[in-house]
């Protein structure tokens, strides 16, 4: 039903293996979803707490950012300033 809380959860979910047939693909695009709504409580989770998700879940995520303008940086998993601006440009903050 699209609840940011929700698809936050089913993300990490996905991202702990707890859900057999969802990739770290889907967890990215459930962690994008999320961030889109406008969360706050997301945005604050992928700014303070990113290591919370598998590195390959960062760096799907990262190719989500940039396959949507939002991010222009190498994918390597590291939320650095480059990820941090893409991640506050998606969630609706202006630079």
């Amino acid at each position: 039903l699209r609840h940011p809380q929700a698809m936050f959860n089913v993300a990490a979910l996905i991202d702990d293996g707890a859900l057999p047939g969802r990739t770290l693909e889907d967890a990215a695009e459930y962690l994008y979803r999320s961030l889109r709504t406008g969360s706050k409580d997301v945005y604050e989770v992928l700014r303070d707490r990113p290591d919370m998700f598998k590195l390959e879940t960062r760096k799907a995520l990262q190719r989500k950012l940039s396959k949507f303008a939002f991010y222009k940086g190498t994918i390597d998993g590291d939320f650095g300033a480059g990820t941090q601006r893409g991640i506050r440009a998606a969630y609706g903050f202006s630079e």
